[in-house]
């Protein structure tokens, strides 16, 4: 798991005690490499230990790219890994793709050019 360190170097598991505000870690969910429920659970588990319930996990599914080796998770499995993220004591939502019908999304443009 990667904290990003922010301008003054603290690490996200320091900061949220200290400022009372909640963390989001952004997770992108890569098909059969990142999205199996152990993952979840690991993952549910470290973060509420760390940072009780100062956190938010915002899943992000894959944009599809010409030429890509990976792939989204198929949606039963995104649910699937929802559920046991926040089976721990995590809040955790799906964000939202647009754009992907004209080859917009997040990661679409770059592979274009």
């Amino acid at each position: 798991m990667i904290f990003v360190n922010g301008r003054d170097g603290r690490t996200s598991s320091n900061l949220s005690p200290k400022t009372g505000r909640r963390v989001s870690i952004e997770y992108a969910l890569i098909r059969d490499i990142n999205d199996q429920g152990w993952r979840a659970d690991l993952l549910g588990k470290k973060l509420r230990k760390q940072l009780g319930r100062l956190v938010h996990v915002n899943l992000i599914p894959l944009n599809p790219t010409p030429g890509g080796k990976w792939y989204a998770s198929p949606k039963p499995a995104e649910r699937e890994f929802v559920r046991r993220v926040r089976e721990q004591g995590v809040e955790c939502t799906v964000r939202d793709t647009r754009g992907q019908e004209i080859a917009a999304a997040c990661g679409q443009l770059a592979a274009e050019g």
